[in-house]
């Protein structure tokens, strides 16, 4: 592995030891689901929450790690190398924030919570950023089976592909804003302007892929 593979994966076992330090301190039902409110609507086990989090994100390093060597089109991984190691940095540390978060939860409770760390706006907020990050460098993903816009006509043409991923770019950073402008509302404001946005922006790229497919076939 790279050194940066090595540093990622010791920020995220780093998220075990923290759950394990602060195992005394928390309580034996932790907060596990929040609603579109804000409020924790369902709690687990403490060991079950201590370890879910961390798990999942060792799961994806490794996951992540394996998969430019079993990919079929595995010589793509080379051409946007820089871009997937942005994208797995986002992608686990956004699930480091959210786990120490609901430790935070767990140990001060929701009532102690300031405005800034409560649910309903920051993780609206985070997962618009997280579009944003990704929106920005779509254009960069080369065709893969992996990540990216996966449909049955980007895989089968790069043209096709590479005209997905850079509309595809800038609806998801529109997304980001909208989810960042829902996150200052939070609640039901937030979830309409954040999924809302996001079932759009899915359903416009998917018909713009099959549309230029076709395009292509009748150019032929």
């Amino acid at each position: 592995m790279k050194k940066s593979d090595w540093f990622l994966l010791a920020i995220i076992l780093s998220t075990f030891a923290i759950g394990l330090i602060l195992s005394p301190q928390l309580p034996d039902q932790i907060p596990t689901h929040w609603n579109i409110q804000g409020e924790v609507d369902s709690y687990g086990e403490k060991w079950q929450a201590i370890l879910l989090f961390p798990g999942l994100n060792l799961f994806l390093f490794f996951l992540f790690f394996v998969t430019p060597k079993i990919d079929p089109r595995k010589e793509s991984y080379a051409k946007f190398a820089g871009v997937y190691i942005v994208f797995r940095w986002s992608i686990h540390l956004f699930l480091a924030l959210i786990y120490l978060l609901t430790l935070l939860y767990a140990i001060k409770g929701a009532d102690q919570i300031p405005n800034y760390l409560r649910v309903g706006f920051i993780v609206p907020f985070l997962v618009s950023v997280l579009f944003i990050i990704i929106g920005n460098y779509s254009g960069k993903i080369k065709d893969n089976y992996f990540i990216g816009i996966r449909t049955p006509w980007t895989l089968c043409s790069k043209e096709v592909w590479y005209k997905t991923h850079r509309l595809a770019g800038k609806l998801f950073v529109i997304t980001g804003i909208l989810g960042i402008i829902g996150s200052l509302f939070q609640g039901m404001i937030a979830f309409i302007l954040l999924i809302g946005s996001l079932l759009i922006s899915v359903g416009v790229i998917t018909l713009y892929s099959y549309l230029q497919y076709q395009k292509e076939i009748k150019g032929k």
